[in-house]
């Protein structure tokens, strides 16, 4: 429906011109006197804009006969129509409604046939009030002579940097108005005419007016001319060389391809440091006509080189599809690079907007005085020559107008109002209306200095040629906007999107071009702007918008994250697997790849992508994946991840290794229920509370289970907050059957009299302040040891100590429990208000006036708040554990107990030994190696918890244990490094007098066995502050 109105409207329009200047042309002067001062005048501007009308009538045609489906569709619908038409009451439609559809449709379906240009001549020619346009020679002639020089205008500037934009799809215009001069008169065009038409069809075969709209100009006159135009000589002579007219203009446009690019593209560099240069903000706009000069050019000089390389662009894609010819690799990547300068030409714009906006009122005005200094002699020369009118002896200007001065006054009258008319449109910005009254004056102007004197001519016609030119700049000014967008656009590269894959690939081969890519993106996203005009549905939109997406991902995303991986991978095998992996840079190349990931994110429309956070992203799934499928491998991605970070400056995530099993890792249900084979087949650490799987418990595995903070908090999201009691519950259970075993060990007769004996010596020396001897403790043990073996070759104060170990493991269990309860309420509990400034939403809602539904929902809330931290932050699970136990086993029935803290010196040693002996282990690889450990804090966190429990902690704390065999340890360490410097020392007079004093035998095999005692005592110290310091961690978190 708006297309049919913009055909009656243009119609209409077109008509009415017609008659307008038919009649300003007819030979009827005598009875049209308002226009007998014109009928002499040339109106270029006229006949142009008329050519404009007819050009859109054949763009209609083309874009109708492009389209096939038009009528096809048109058909479905007036069938559809019809059946509507049969039952309209089954369509809930009333009977005038279809019928006015009907009427609407078929005149809808009139106007989309081939043919408007055709029907509107035919109309014109048949027209009652234009059918006189056959006899109006003088409307013939003008018709002519302004299409030939407006073709010999085009033709000066064509395939030059002063083509104009636009000025293409004029050609197209006047070629129309020459179709129309055939179809009203009988004669053939004039020679001089003839020439014009053969060198426009000769040096311009194909004009491209709009987008994907082209014209083969010798075609639309074989299609459109009437047919005893087909006779006409000058176009035969054309036919015949139709072909190599045709080839010979692709050849000349692959030869500016090649050569006016490199012209171009040094031209343009040139005018962008210039344009930057004038439109600093440094040149400040007081500085006005020398600055505003400066200013005008640079802007004039990009939107041609823009108009230049827009038709370089089109013209070479859409020839070679025309004629069906390849383009070759060269030529592509030349074309890549004109489409990349026509928007950088678009970018240096858009960057420099705001200084341009600012001076274009100014430029505006400077151009329209340059105009109006050129029009005012013109002006003051009529108004001299109206004030000596009444003296006829002498020849003025006014007599010159005419062969008689019968019609001087009139005459002169009119050609002063289009003078004063001209420069009053010059008094105001450039808005189309203004310019359009502006250009009918300037050819009446034009018209009547046509008839000055041979002496006064020169001088005026220099001056009108410099008006024409300013006219012209100042239509591009006063349209600066539209002409920018209009010569930066790349919209038809829509119909030519095959291309798209293969620029970006090429663009990818040179990493040096990596800055083109945004500009390569803005001149296909130039296709979505097309639609959006087109008002297509949002689904193209998006087609559109991912088709470009996906070119990107495959020809430039995915290939870099491939290389960059690759290149990783080379760098960290070359290092590791030297003689297999050979990196030669001067073999295989050097490419810099980081210059992809520099770039700021890629802009589509309504969205970015930043390639380099989609290289992190893959290389991130990438590592993760590979560790998880070989989780030994895991140090090789983590150096791949720090030279990624140093190469290219990638921030990537830390290989985090997978745990044994998927999803969540262990659960706490299982070692819930399993927690007497938790506790013997693991290892707690009391730093960084993770549970490690003891090497004897996995001896065909090749990695070891964790169990950390996270797998609790994972299971409490799991099963619920509730399994924290659960766990508490069993672990008492644990600890009771523990204790009983606890309470038979202590009851052993053996034990009990070396207590007994220990219990006795500590009571006679109870405030010796050098501590507990290391030497008793050192005789506890070896009289323990003569208790019968247990299982597994172990003896009984060894099982002991696994016993206590299991307890603390137990503990350390409950402490973790706690600890991911916390991890968990943090995460689920992130944005709820703090618990210290206590709100209550239940009284909140009341105290709004809420509905009752709300404050039952806040009340809820409050209980579901309460039972989150109730169980987290107000209570000690340890303090449970030692009150429920403590009571029953301070009692007189487990009196047996009281001298359980005598017997902590000797596990203690029992542990440092067991400790050093296995982590000197985890280095070999013998049978014996699966007893490896190198972490037991569940044997101090068991020995602090008993002592609590029994209420012996005061008792231990007088035997001033650590610090008794901290010192015995030095003193030896001491002693037996004086006997290996006295053995160093044994050379030479002093060490014979050394000799002589103290008697020294000490060989050099008994010194190097003196240093490897030294280094084991030092060991065993460090062991044994490690428990010291576990120790006092361990009852720091029982208080």
């Amino acid at each position: 429906m708006e297309f049919s109105e913009i055909v009656c409207r243009l119609r209409e329009v077109l008509n009415n011109l017609v008659r307008q200047v038919d009649s300003i042309y007819s030979a009827d002067t005598k009875n049209n006197k308002l226009c007998a001062s014109f009928t002499t005048i040339h109106m270029p501007s006229v006949f142009s804009s008329f050519a404009d009308g007819l050009t859109v009538f054949l763009i209609m045609d083309e874009i109708i006969a492009q389209n096939g489906h038009i009528k096809h569709y048109a058909s479905l619908f007036m069938r559809m129509l019809n059946a509507v038409k049969m039952e309209p009451v089954k369509f809930c439609m009333a009977a005038e409604n279809v019928d006015c559809l009907e009427r609407v449709v078929n005149q809808c379906d009139g106007v989309l046939e081939i043919g408007l240009f055709q029907r509107f001549v035919q109309d014109l020619m048949l027209n009652e009030s234009t059918q006189k346009l056959r006899s109006n020679k003088r409307f013939l002639e003008e018709n002519f002579f302004c299409l030939r020089e407006g073709l010999l205008d085009i033709l000066s500037r064509l395939d030059s940097l002063k083509e104009v934009p636009s000025e293409r799809r004029r050609i197209v215009g006047y070629m129309a108005l020459f179709i129309l001069q055939s179809w009203l008169t009988v004669d053939p065009p004039e020679k001089k005419g003839a020439r014009v038409i053969v060198e426009v069809l000769r040096r311009l075969p194909v004009v491209h007016a709009d987008n994907n709209i082209r014209f083969v100009l010798l075609d639309l006159l074989l299609a459109q001319l009437p047919p005893s135009m087909t006779s006409w000589s000058p176009l035969k002579e054309v036919m015949k060389e139709s072909a190599a007219i045709k080839n010979h203009y692709l050849l000349k446009m692959d030869e500016v391809l090649s050569r006016d690019s490199q012209t171009i593209r040094a031209s343009l560099t040139s005018w962008i440091a210039a344009f930057h240069s004038s439109m600093s903000p440094m040149m400040q706009l007081s500085e006005a006509q020398a600055t505003l000069e400066i200013r005008t050019k640079q802007i004039i000089q990009g939107l041609l080189l823009a108009n230049r390389l827009q038709h370089i662009l089109r013209s070479t894609i859409d020839l070679h599809v025309l004629f069906e010819i390849p383009i070759k690799k060269e030529k592509l990547k030349s074309l890549c690079h004109v489409s990349v300068l026509l928007k950088a030409v678009e970018n240096v714009f858009y960057r420099k907007h705001f200084e341009i906006s600012q001076s274009l009122p100014h430029i505006i005005n400077l151009v329209q005085s340059h105009i109006e200094s050129l029009l005012q002699p013109v002006k003051a020369q009529l108004e001299q020559d109206l004030s000596r009118r009444s003296q006829p002896n002498n020849m003025t200007f006014l007599s010159s107008l005419t062969r008689s001065g019968k019609d001087a006054d009139t005459k002169a009258i009119d050609s002063l109002a289009a003078v004063d008319l001209a420069l009053k449109m010059l008094q105001g910005g450039g808005s189309d209306t203004r310019q359009v009254v502006f250009h009918l004056a300037v050819d009446v102007i034009n018209g009547t200095v046509s008839n000055l004197s041979k002496q006064q001519s020169g001088h005026l016609e220099t001056d009108h040629s410099r008006v024409r030119k300013l006219i012209s700049k100042l239509a591009l000014i006063a349209e600066y906007d539209t002409v920018v967008g209009a010569v930066t656009n790349c919209s038809f590269l829509y119909w030519r999107r095959e291309m798209m894959s293969t620029w970006f690939s090429m663009v990818y081969a040179q990493e040096d071009r990596a800055l083109w890519l945004q500009y390569l993106v803005n001149a296909f996203c130039d296709g979505l702007r097309l639609l959006k005009v087109s008002k297509v549905n949002v689904s193209s939109l998006d087609s559109y918008e991912m088709e470009i997406e996906k070119s990107l991902a495959n020809e430039i995303i995915e290939p870099l994250c491939r290389d960059i991986e690759t290149d990783l991978r080379l760098h960290v095998h070359s290092a590791h697997l030297k003689g297999s992996v050979n990196v030669n840079p001067t073999k295989t190349g050097l490419r810099d790849l980081s210059w992809y990931l520099q770039l700021k994110p890629l802009r589509i429309s309504s969205k970015y992508i930043y390639i380099k956070s989609r290289v992190e992203n893959y290389l991130n799934a990438a590592f993760y994946n590979h560790a998880a499928m070989a989780p030994h491998d895991w140090k090789t991605y983590s150096e791949m991840r720090h030279l990624a970070e140093q190469k290219y400056g990638l921030e990537l995530d830390d290989i985090h290794l997978p745990g044994q099993k998927l999803e969540q890792g262990v659960d706490l249900l299982e070692i819930m229920h399993n927690i007497h084979i938790f506790v013997a087949s693991h290892t707690y650490n009391i730093n960084t509370q993770v549970f490690i799987e003891k090497v004897s418990n996995a001896p065909n595995r090749k990695n070891l289970i964790t169990v950390g903070v996270k797998h609790v908090a994972n299971s409490i999201r799991t099963h619920g907050i509730g399994i924290i009691s659960t766990t508490v519950n069993f672990a008492y259970h644990f600890l009771a059957q523990k204790f009983v075993g606890f309470s038979q060990f202590l009851l052993d007769d053996h034990i009990q009299s070396c207590l007994v004996k220990e219990y006795r010596f500590w009571k006679g020396n109870k405030g010796n302040p050098n501590g507990y001897p290391y030497e008793r403790a050192e005789t506890v043990k070896k009289d323990i040891r003569k208790v019968a073996l247990g299982d597994g070759g172990l003896t009984s104060l060894e099982h002991f100590r696994h016993l206590i170990s299991e307890m603390g493991n137990a503990l350390g269990l409950v402490r973790m429990v706690r600890s991911g309860g916390l991890n968990y309420s943090s995460s689920t509990c992130g944005f709820v208000y703090d618990m210290k400034s206590r709100v209550s939403f239940e009284d909140a809602s009341r105290e709004l006036n809420l509905q009752e539904a709300v404050i039952e929902a806040g009340k809820i809330l409050d209980k579901s708040l309460d039972n989150q931290y109730m169980s987290l932050e107000k209570t000690n699970y340890f303090k449970i554990l030692t009150n429920v136990f403590s009571q029953e086993l301070q009692s007189n029935e487990n009196a047996h107990l009281r001298e359980f803290f005598l017997l902590v010196p000797a596990l203690t040693i029992n542990a440092a030994e067991a400790m050093l002996e296995g982590k000197d282990k985890i280095l070999k690889r013998s049978r014996d190696a699966v007893n490896a450990i190198f972490t037991d804090d569940g044997f101090v966190l068991g020995v602090a918890y008993i002592l609590k429990v029994l209420g012996q902690e005061t008792q231990f704390d007088s035997l001033h244990w650590f610090t008794s065999a901290t010192q015995h340890f030095k003193k030896k360490i001491f002693h037996l490094e004086g006997d290996t410097e006295a053995g160093q020392t044994r050379g030479g007079l002093s060490g014979l007098n050394l000799w002589n004093q103290k008697n020294l035998t000490v060989s050099n095999e008994e010194t190097q066995n003196l240093k490897t005692d030294v280094r084991q005592l030092q060991k065993y110290l460090a062991e044994l502050e490690l428990i010291q310091f576990g120790f006092v961690c361990a009852r720091t978190f029982l208080y």
